[in-house]
């Protein structure tokens, strides 16, 4: 009982501790991240509003510079009069200061006391200078941050008279008027020097500088501070650049005490809930346990005597649950156990019987024997005198069946035949099923009938008469199918053995008209051979001698497309250029087939060296880079010299990365064309991997066979042979490689080969003998 509750307890308490540790997680993860995204908007709702401050003094500057007293007094000169409209202005727009500069920016007028000589900002002098209509800058001034804009004050005639400068300070009392609750702290920053502020900072050094932010992701950092003995969670962003706006940094920080008092409250909670649910889950385990393990005991210990033989033990009846369940249904086992131990008995009996029919019949393969063993122990074992065999059998000269009686014992063959052909003639005879009927024949009354079934179907019927009427135990029915069955099996295996024999004649018969076939099989295949060779032969005449016409051809076309006969007209110039590309293809599949032909005659020269794999590969890229770019696809080579050398004819490696780069750029619509390769055990395997149309599975297997493509659509479309891929699966195989390919229809393919290393060649050379060094070989296939 204490394994059953400690494991009860194990299976409900882990979950819960589990769910728990996530639900804090998620919970703290939740409340930090709720946090941190009203920092952000708090920090993103300032920076907004003081955009929206340099917006309004840019549209008072405007608005001023169009007013008619502004433009009028400024045209006629009249500047004391200027100062007065101005000074209570000033106060009704919520401006810091006004001034009024001609366009050098030597101020004449303003809303508050200036001396005389003052200037404007050299920057907005510049921009007034250059008739900038209005601008806006941010100037750190001794009195601290002061956002300035200029607005030009034309005439009546729109000629520029002079310019009107509107200031406002970005001081504290500025951000406190942006504070959004009290709890909010906000720092202005510029040119890396705190310029404004509503908490105290006695260090500047704790706050980031502009190049931090800068570095940031969207030129915004967040950063936990501590000020004053409290940790803030400050959100610090660039001010966004306005026209000439300079660059400064909003700080916005929010204390981090509540969202650590939130935490603490929750993990609180969930201690409290996690120990109760502890308690609960222990009390009902152990009452759980008490009441499955009593009941378990008992039905324990019963078993225990039933297994020493005691099957009368019973278990009382406790409850209606899955217990109790379990206890009726053991009660109910063992009055089956009690049952069976009695049937086993009558079994035991049974099968002595029938094994000596089977030891009768069983391996007998004349068919009188049979039905003479079998009808001689089925009436001992029912106690009757009569019996008989029916079979249903197929005349050699007829399509119709007829039943014979190969052995009827104490009745007539007459009778037994009349009552077999009329059982047999019913509608539906089921295999194994035992019929009764009545007779007349002689003392018989009563007759009891199994078919004789096969693989073939019903073939026959075992028939035992009784003198008088009476039912057929369960056992005597079983004994009678079980020795049906028995029959039936013997006397197939009877009639396989004879077939067996004949076929065995036969067999003979056609081994040795097969040992002739094959003699003229021998003969057909040398024929065949020198057929091929002699082709191949032919092939590689009849491509080389087509060779040098065609190239004759290529470079006529090409010299009357330069000019060698006159100027062309447009027709003749397209129709020569068609000439010409049919030319080109023309002596791309003639060499081919010459190269097809040298591999199959024998005759391919493989001369392998040294080869830096990455300069080949780099001189294939460059090759098909022309086609790549005229589909807009990407082609690149990841090999570099890092890789050790491979030891291969460079010219035909050449031929084989063309012809698999070439084959991937004509397939590959859109992405692009991978080359790549890498060192496993000596070895170099080489990956051409594109983002093409693919190869369906069921062309996989032929992909790389002579004049085969995926289908007649693909021939169509992209063009081509089908001897590129063959030729370049000969040409790994020549230099002891293997080439596969990986493809997936829509999806591109990757086709791989592979190439002996220098270095593992090296290695077999050394330890070899005479292994001083490696030299160069020459390997002609012959």
């Amino acid at each position: 009982m204490r394994t059953l509750l400690v494991r009860t307890l194990a299976v409900a308490i882990v979950p819960v501790l589990l769910i728990t540790a996530v639900a804090i997680s998620l919970s703290s993860r939740s409340i930090s991240g709720s946090f941190e995204d009203e920092t952000r908007f708090v920090a993103s709702t300032l920076q907004t509003e003081i955009n929206d401050k340099v917006v309004e003094n840019q549209r008072n500057a405007l608005f001023l510079a169009n007013f008619p007293e502004v433009r009028t007094a400024t045209e006629d000169g009249d500047f004391a009069s200027l100062s007065r409209f101005l000074t209570p202005t000033k106060s009704r727009i919520g401006a810091g200061s006004i001034r009024v500069a001609d366009l050098n920016g030597l101020v004449v007028a303003a809303a508050q006391d200036f001396t005389a000589g003052e200037h404007l900002n050299d920057q907005l002098v510049r921009l007034a200078q250059a008739t900038v209509e209005q601008s806006s800058l941010v100037v750190n001034e001794p009195s601290g941050l002061t956002v300035r804009s200029i607005a030009l004050i034309r005439g009546r005639e729109t000629q520029p008279l002079g310019v009107i400068e509107v200031g406002a300070a970005l001081d504290s009392t500025f951000l406190r008027g942006l504070q959004q609750g009290g709890a909010v702290e906000l720092v202005l920053i510029w040119d890396d020097q705190l310029r404004a502020s509503t908490i105290d900072v006695a260090d500047r050094a704790i706050l980031p500088t502009t190049a931090d932010v800068d570095a940031a992701p969207a030129d915004t950092l967040d950063r936990t501070i501590r000020i004053g003995g409290r940790d803030y969670y400050g959100v610090f962003t660039l001010l966004h650049r306005f026209t000439t706006l300079s660059p400064g940094m909003l700080g916005v920080l929010l204390p981090t005490a509540p969202v650590v008092n939130a935490q603490q409250a929750l993990l609180t909670v969930l201690i409290l809930a996690v120990a109760a649910s502890a308690i609960a889950i222990v009390f009902l385990a152990y009452r759980s346990s008490r009441a499955i393990s009593t009941p378990l005991r008992e039905l324990a210990n019963a078993a225990q005597l039933i297994e020493a033989g005691d099957l009368s033990v019973r278990i009382p009846k406790r409850s209606k649950d899955e217990i109790g369940t379990l206890e009726r249904t053991f009660d109910a086992m063992a009055a089956s156990l009690d049952e069976r131990e009695r049937l086993q008995q009558s079994y035991l009996a049974e099968a002595r019987t029938m094994n000596a029919v089977a030891d009768a019949v069983v391996g007998v393969t004349d068919r009188s024997r049979i039905f003479a063993e079998s009808l001689g122990r089925i009436i001992g074992l029912l106690g009757t005198t009569s019996a008989a065999v029916a079979l249903r059998e197929r005349a050699p000269e007829s399509a119709e069946e007829r039943v014979t009686i190969p052995l009827a014992i104490g009745v007539d063959e007459a009778t037994a035949h009349a009552v077999a052909v009329h059982v047999l003639a019913a509608p539906t005879v089921e295999p194994n099923a035992v019929r009764m009927s009545p007779v007349s024949a002689g003392a018989m009354r009563f007759a009891a009938h199994v078919p004789l079934a096969t693989r073939a179907g019903i073939t026959g019927l075992l028939s035992v008469y009784f003198q008088n009427a009476r039912p057929l135990g369960e056992s005597e029915t079983r004994a009678l199918r079980t020795l049906a069955r028995l029959v039936s099996v013997a006397t197939e295996n009877a009639d396989l053995v004879t077939e067996l024999r004949t076929n065995y004649v036969q067999l003979e018969r056609v081994a040795k008209q097969n040992a002739d076939l094959v003699i003229e099989l021998r003969e057909n295949n040398v024929q065949l051979e020198r057929a091929s060779r002699l082709k191949s032969e032919f092939l590689a005449s009849v491509s080389h001698e087509l060779r040098t016409p065609m190239n004759a051809i290529i470079g006529y076309t090409k010299l009357m497309l330069d000019g060698l006969d006159g100027e062309l007209s447009g027709q003749q110039a397209t129709d020569l250029r068609h000439v010409a590309s049919a030319a080109d293809n023309l002596l791309v599949l003639i060499n081919d087939l010459l190269d097809l032909a040298k591999i199959e005659a024998g005759r391919m020269e493989i001369r392998p060296e040294d080869v830096d794999l990455a300069t080949v590969a780099n001189e294939v890229v460059e090759l098909v880079r022309p086609a790549a770019n005229a589909k807009q696809i990407v082609v690149r080579s990841a090999i570099t010299t890092e890789l050790p050398k491979v030891f291969v004819d460079p010219a035909k490696t050449r031929q084989i990365l063309a012809n698999l780069m070439s084959n991937a750029v004509k397939f590959t619509d859109k992405g692009g064309v991978m080359l790549d390769a890498v060192a496993e055990d000596g070895w170099l395997t080489v990956s051409v991997r594109d983002t093409g149309i693919g190869i369906p599975a069921e062309a996989l297997g032929y992909i790389f066979d002579e004049f085969r493509q995926v289908d007649s659509s693909t021939t169509r479309k992209y063009g081509g042979t089908g001897l590129g891929l063959a030729i370049t699966r000969r040409l790994v195989e020549l230099q002891g490689g293997r080439i596969w390919v990986e493809s997936k229809v829509g999806r591109g393919s990757t086709f791989n080969f592979t190439a002996p290393s220098s270095t593992a060649r090296a290695a077999d050379a050394a330890g070899g003998p005479g292994g001083g060094g490696r030299q160069s070989a020459e390997l002609i296939i012959e």
